[in-house]
């Protein structure tokens, strides 16, 4: 028996296709922008060239990611591709940005990746993290409860950092890394956050997710919710964010390795000139 899927591939195909076209017309989310301008600054730290490069998602950030590159440190080349299946050949950079939060199915996307680098090759993920939209959740928590008298589906679930450093860790790349980047964001009001999240395709796209049609009193509620529990003293309401990286390197023999334990030459107590006391 196949697993049950998270979401609705037909919903979650046109939340993307809504993405893409209010992006073009209204300008890049700026939180896709934060992502690729913190991708490109990660490249900036590696002293590497790159040979073969792609960019992995529905949204087309090259160009935000290159602008503030040096010229040879991307292919100029750089390819991109929609989704992790049409990926070909082997590559020695991948990268994916607020992409991986909506796959059904993260693990086999990464093995995908990792089975698309060459030996020594890169990958790089960000995506929305657990602690993303805390506020909002518990907002829809309480008006479902208030209107409907108990919850239902509306925010999808998301990797926390935990999850995200085991799910690398399966992957079999080396020296990899988890780190996050977490966002204070305040908005004028709830419907101004409730934009930024259908500009990215952020929408209800969940299977289970209630079809019922939302009556004026339910949104509301929501807005007078949100405004009691998350209002700054300016006035403005409070949203956070968290975007995880995700990083790893292709094995290879040039890597750095760990040294097996009892092979250190110098004792801990020596290296640091302090005296050993044993217990």
């Amino acid at each position: 028996m196949s697993p049950q899927k998270i979401f609705d591939a037909a919903a979650l195909n046109k939340a993307r296709t809504r993405s893409l076209r209010r992006q073009a017309t209204r300008g890049i989310s700026f939180l896709y922008k934060r992502a690729a301008e913190d991708a490109a600054s990660r490249l900036e730290d590696i002293n590497r060239q790159f040979t073969r490069a792609v960019m992995v998602g529905g949204l087309d950030g090259r160009e935000l990611m290159t602008a503030s590159l040096p010229d040879d440190r991307i292919p100029q080349g750089f390819e991109h591709a929609v989704s992790p299946d049409q990926l070909e050949g082997s590559y020695d950079f991948i990268v994916s940005i607020l992409e991986l939060q909506s796959d059904d199915a993260i693990p086999e996307t990464l093995m995908r990746y990792r089975q698309h680098l060459k030996p020594d090759g890169l990958l790089l993920v960000a995506f929305l993290g657990g602690d993303t939209l805390t506020e909002l959740r518990q907002s829809l928590y309480a008006t479902d409860q208030h209107i409907f008298g108990g919850a239902t589906a509306r925010v999808f679930p998301m990797v926390d950092y935990s999850q995200a450093a085991m799910l690398l860790g399966r992957t079999g790349l080396a020296l990899p890394v988890v780190d996050t980047d977490r966002i204070n964001v305040a908005y004028r009001q709830l419907s101004s956050l409730i934009t930024d999240l259908r500009d990215l395709g952020l929408t209800n796209s969940l299977a289970a997710r209630d079809t019922r049609p939302l009556l004026r009193a339910w949104y509301g509620a929501l807005h007078a919710n949100y405004a009691q529990h998350f209002a700054r003293e300016d006035g403005k309401v409070k949203a956070t964010l968290e975007i995880l990286w995700m990083t790893g390197w292709a094995p290879h023999a040039s890597q750095q390795k760990p040294l097996k334990p009892g092979s250190a030459k110098m004792r801990l107590s020596d290296a640091l000139q302090t005296k050993e006391t044993k217990l």
